[in-house]
C-alpha cells in the first residue's frame, strides 16, 4: 500500500529546528537563571541530612554532589511546599554550617565552610550521596519523571504524548497519574484496583470476573489496546497487572494527536509506568492475602551496577492462588517483570520485558437481558450463577526498547519500539435474563461455546524533541512517528447448550465436550496504524501564556477475514491531517485557565468476544474534541475542573442477534472535577465527580434521536480520605466512597441498570523490623457493606465484586 505522503509536515519541522539551530545561540535563557525560576513542590521530611539531600535530588530531578565527611551527623527540619530549588535547599541546610553552588543547571554542590573557614582554597574532593551521571535535559523522556504533588499519592506530571512529560499546571488537559505510594496503599494489584477511586473512569468488569481491565471515560470505552508502556501503546496485556509498575497516567479525552494513531483513544489513554532501579539498593517481599483463600507474594528487588551506577535493573514477581471472594470461583495469577535501565552524559537506555498468566476458573462474563424485561435486583454478589466449568486462561508476552540520545543540550532524538503476543481461551455461557424474577436461558443466537484468540502487536515510536528560543518565545517543539501492526486469531466454537437456570437459585449442568472443535484460530484481522505528528508549545511571560498548535498525518488500514476460507472480506484504508490547538493562561501561579481542540482519525469499533462477530473492525472515523477548563495549584492542594464536548459513532451489541453493531452518532458534554492533595499534614485527599450528558444523534430514522448512550452515566462521584494519624506513628486510616448514576443497556432507553454506591476501607501500619529495616502490614477491605448491584458499561452486564478482604505484610531488607 502507498505510504502517507508527509513531506510538508517533515519540512516544516525542517525549518523550526533549523530557525532554532540559528536563534538558540543568542536567545537561550542563561541555564543557571533558568533554574532559579523554575519551581518545583517538595515534600522532604525530617530526617538525616544525607538522606533529605537526596530526596531533595530525586524531587528537583537535580544532580546533588556532597562532602560526606561534611554532612555525616547533620539532621534537616525538612522543607515542604512549591518553591524554586534555592529556596528549597535554604531550609535543607538551615543551621547546619553548609553552603552551596549550582554548578550548572541542573547540578548543585554542597560542601562545608567556604575557603578561609579552616578548609583551605583548593576545591572540595565531593563524594556523590545522589549519584546520577548526568541529569538529563527538560525535554528528555528517560529518567525525568515528574515530582510527587504533596501527600505523595498523586504526581505533579505525566507524559502527554509527543509533548513528553509536563508538569500539570502547564498540561491544556485533563490528567491524573497515580503513583507507587499510592498503587501500595491500595494494596492493588490490577489497574481495575488503582482506578477503583476516580471519579472520572468506571470500570468495565468487577476484579477477579474479568476478560480484561475496561473502563468506561467521559461515556467512552476504552480497552487494553489503548493502555501504554513507558509511552508504547497497544502491548499491555488484556488485563494490566500492576507488578513492576511505578505509575499509573490517566489521560482523558481523545489523544490520537499525541499518541498517534490507537484502536480506540477517543475516550482517553492510560499508561503504565515501569519501575526503575534507585540509588539505593532495593530488597522487599510481601506476602499476601486475598478472601477467602487466596495467598501468595511478591518480590521486588533493584540494583544499580558500574563505578558511576550508570546500569540499573528492577526485577519483580507476584503470585497468587486459591479461591475467591465468589462461590465456586478459583484463580490463579503470575506476573513476571525484569527492567533495564542505562544513564550517560548524553545517552539513557531502557528496556523491560513481562509475562503474566492468567486462570479464573468460574470466572464471570457478560449476562444479557431479554428486549422488554426489567433488569431483576442483583443477587448477592458472593454467589455466583455462572457454570463452574466456565473458565479464563490467558497468558501474554511483552516488551519494549527505548533509546534517547542528547544531539545537542536542547535537541533530544530518540526510538521506541515494543511487541506483544496475547493468548485467551474462554469457555462461557451466555445467560439471558427472561423475566423479573431472574430465570435464565441461554441466549439464542450464541448460547454458549469456547472463544480462542491469538493477538500479536508490533508498536514503534521516534522522533526529536527540542526546547529553544526565538527572542522572547520559548518552543518546545516536537516532531514524532508512529506504528502500530496488530493482528488478531479468533475462533468462536458454538456449543449448543440449553440451560434453564435463576440467578438466584442457579442450576449447574455437566461440563460439556469439547471433542471435534476446532483449537487453531483463524486470522480475523489485520490493522496498521501509522502517522507523522508535529508540535510546537510556545511560551511566553514566564510560561504564563502558552499556545500549542500543531498536527498529526495519519493512515488507518485494516481488513477483516473469512474464517472459512482465510480470504479477506471487507477492510477500510483512510488517510487524513488532523489539526490540534491548545492554550494555556496563569493569570497568577496558582491558577491556570486552559483550552483545547483535538480532531483525529479514529480506527472504528471493534467488536468483542462473545458476539456473533467477534473481531470485526468497522470503518474509521474523525472524532472532535472541545474543551474548556482550569486548574489551581495551592501547594497542598491541587484540582482541575474541565468542561468538554466530543461526537463519535455510536456503537453497541444488538442483543436480537448478538451483533455488534454502529448506528448513528453520539454526543457526550460533560463536566468534571477532581481534586487531590495534603491540606493538612497527614491527611491526604483525593476525590470529584462527572456530570454527563451523551446522547444519541443521527440514529437509523431518528429512531433514538436524544436518547442516552447505552452504557453511561449522568453522574458519577468518588471521594477519598486517608490519615497519617499523629497519635500512634506509623498509623493510616483509609476511607473511600464511589457512587455511579443509572446506566440504559439499550438504545431504546427501556432497560437500566440502576445507581449503585460502593465503601471501602483500609488500615496500615509501619514500623522499624531487626537492623532498623521497615515493615508494612496493610489491611483493606473493598464493598466494606457488602453492596449488590450490576456493573454496566454496555448492553451486557455483570454482578459486581463482593466484599472483599486483602491483607500483606511488606518487609524491606
Amino acid at each position: 500500500m502507498p505510504g502517507i505522503k508527509l513531506g510538508k509536515a517533515t519540512s516544516l519541522l525542517v525549518a523550526g529546528l533549523a530557525i532554532g539551530m540559528a536563534t538558540s545561540v543568542f536567545a537561550q535563557e542563561p541555564p543557571l537563571e533558568a533554574q532559579a525560576s523554575r519551581t518545583t513542590t517538595f515534600d522532604i521530611a525530617a530526617q538525616p541530612l544525607a538522606q533529605a539531600l537526596t530526596a531533595f535530588g530525586r524531587q528537583s530531578g537535580m544532580q546533588i554532589a556532597v562532602d560526606t565527611a561534611a554532612v555525616a551527623g547533620k539532621s534537616s527540619a525538612g522543607v515542604s511546599g512549591t518553591m524554586t530549588a534555592d529556596q528549597a535547599l535554604r531550609q535543607l541546610l538551615a543551621g547546619s554550617g553548609l553552603t552551596y553552588q549550582f554548578t550548572s543547571a541542573n547540578a548543585i554542590t554542597v560542601a562545608g565552610a567556604p575557603p578561609g573557614a579552616g578548609q583551605g582554597s583548593g576545591a572540595v574532593q565531593l563524594d556523590p550521596v545522589r549519584v546520577q551521571a548526568s541529569a538529563p535535559p527538560a525535554q528528555a523522556e528517560i529518567g525525568n519523571l515528574p515530582p510527587a504533588y504533596a501527600g505523595g499519592q498523586i504526581a505533579r506530571g505525566g507524559k502527554v504524548g509527543l509533548l513528553g512529560n509536563r508538569d500539570y499546571m502547564d498540561t491544556p488537559f485533563s490528567e491524573t497519574t497515580y503513583t507507587d505510594k499510592y498503587i501500595q496503599d491500595q494494596q492493588a494489584r490490577t489497574l481495575t484496583d488503582v482506578l477503583a477511586g476516580d471519579p472520572t473512569v468506571r470500570m468495565g468488569w468487577p476484579n477477579g470476573n474479568v476478560f480484561d481491565d475496561r473502563a468506561m471515560i467521559r461515556g467512552i470505552l476504552v480497552t487494553n489496546t489503548n493502555y501504554g508502556l513507558g509511552g508504547l501503546y497497544g502491548i499491555v496485556p488484556a488485563q494490566a497487572d500492576t507488578t513492576g509498575v511505578e505509575r499509573v497516567e490517566v489521560f482523558r479525552g481523545p489523544s490520537a494527536f499525541l499518541n498517534g494513531a490507537l484502536p480506540n483513544a477517543v475516550g482517553g489513554t492510560i499508561n503504565l509506568v515501569p519501575k526503575r532501579a534507585t540509588n539505593e539498593p532495593i530488597t522487599q517481599v510481601s506476602a499476601l492475602y486475598l478472601s477467602d483463600a487466596q495467598f501468595g507474594g511478591t518480590v521486588d528487588i533493584g540494583r544499580r551496577f558500574g563505578p558511576d551506577q550508570s546500569i540499573g535493573l528492577r526485577a519483580n514477581a507476584t503470585y497468587t492462588s486459591g479461591d475467591t471472594a465468589v462461590n465456586n470461583q478459583t484463580a490463579e495469577r503470575l506476573a513476571l517483570t525484569l527492567g533495564f535501565d542505562f544513564r550517560s552524559d548524553a545517552t539513557r537506555i531502557d528496556g523491560d520485558i513481562g509475562y503474566l498468566r492468567r486462570d479464573v476458573g468460574a470466572f464471570q462474563g457478560s449476562i444479557f437481558l431479554a428486549a422488554g424485561v426489567p433488569l431483576p435486583p442483583p443477587p448477592y454478589a458472593n454467589r455466583s450463577s455462572y457454570q463452574p466449568w466456565e473458565r479464563l486462561q490467558a497468558d501474554d508476552l511483552y516488551g519494549a526498547l527505548r533509546f534517547e540520545h542528547d544531539i545537542a543540550p536542547w535537541l533530544t532524538g530518540f526510538i521506541k519500539i515494543g511487541a506483544k503476543r496475547s493468548n485467551v481461551q474462554t469457555l462461557f455461557v451466555n445467560q439471558n435474563i427472561v423475566n423479573y424474577n431472574g430465570n435464565t436461558t441461554t441466549l439464542a443466537v450464541s448460547p454458549a461455546g469456547q472463544f480462542l484468540q491469538n493477538t500479536e502487536v508490533l508498536s514503534a515510536e521516534t522522533g526529536l524533541r527540542g526546547i529553544f528560543n526565538t527572542g522572547p518565545i520559548k518552543h518546545e517543539a516536537a516532531l514524532v512517528g508512529n506504528y502500530m501492526k496488530t493482528q488478531i486469531w479468533s475462533q468462536s466454537n458454538p456449543l449448543a447448550l440449553a440451560i434453564s437456570s435463576n440467578i438466584y437459585n442457579p442450576t449447574f449442568v455437566a461440563a460439556p465436550s469439547l471433542y471435534g472443535l476446532r483449537q487453531n484460530a483463524p486470522l480475523a484481522s489485520d490493522q496498521i496504524l501509522s502517522s507523522i505528528g508535529l508540535v510546537d508549545a510556545l511560551s511566553a511571560a514566564d510560561d504564563r501564556i502558552q499556545l500549542i498548535v500543531g498536527a498529526r498525518a495519519q493512515r488507518l488500514q485494516n481488513a477483516n477475514y473469512s474464517a472459512v476460507t482465510g480470504l479477506p472480506t471487507s477492510g477500510n484504508d483512510k488517510s487524513v491531517v488532523s489539526p490540534s490547538a491548545s492554550f494555556v493562561v496563569k493569570p497568577v501561579k496558582e491558577f491556570m485557565f486552559y483550552g483545547n481542540y483535538i480532531q483525529a482519525l479514529q480506527p472504528g469499533p471493534t467488536a468483542g468476544a462473545g458476539t456473533t462477530n467477534a473481531g470485526q473492525t468497522f470503518a474509521p472515523f474523525v472524532s472532535n474534541q472541545f474543551e474548556l477548563g482550569a486548574k489551581v495549584d495551592f501547594g497542598t492542594v491541587g484540582a482541575t475542573l474541565s468542561a468538554f464536548q466530543i461526537t463519535i459513532p455510536s456503537a453497541f451489541t444488538d442483543l436480537s442477534t448478538n451483533t455488534f453493531v454502529v448506528d448513528g452518532q453520539q454526543r457526550n458534554r460533560g463536566l468534571e472535577f477532581v481534586a487531590f492533595g495534603e491540606p493538612f499534614a497527614g491527611l491526604k485527599l483525593f476525590g470529584g465527580f462527572t456530570l454527563l450528558e451523551a446522547i444519541q444523534t443521527s440514529t437509523a430514522g431518528g429512531v433514538n434521536n436524544g436518547k442516552m448512550a447505552v452504557g453511561t452515566a449522568p453522574f458519577q462521584f468518588s471521594f477519598q480520605a486517608d490519615w497519617d494519624t499523629p497519635f500512634a506513628k506509623g498509623f493510616g486510616v483509609m476511607g473511600r466512597a464511589v457512587y455511579n448514576g443509572q446506566v440504559y443497556l439499550n438504545a431504546a432507553n427501556t432497560q437500566a441498570a440502576p445507581p449503585w454506591t460502593r465503601f471501602d476501607a483500609g488500615l496500615r501500619y509501619s514500623f522499624d523490623g531487626p537492623e532498623g529495616k521497615p515493615l508494612s502490614i496493610r489491611a483493606n477491605v473493598i464493598n466494606l457493606f457488602d453492596a449488590n448491584y450490576w456493573v454496566a458499561t454496555t448492553t451486557f452486564f455483570a454482578q459486581n465484586q463482593p466484599r472483599t478482604f486483602m491483607l500483606s505484610l511488606t518487609a524491606d531488607f
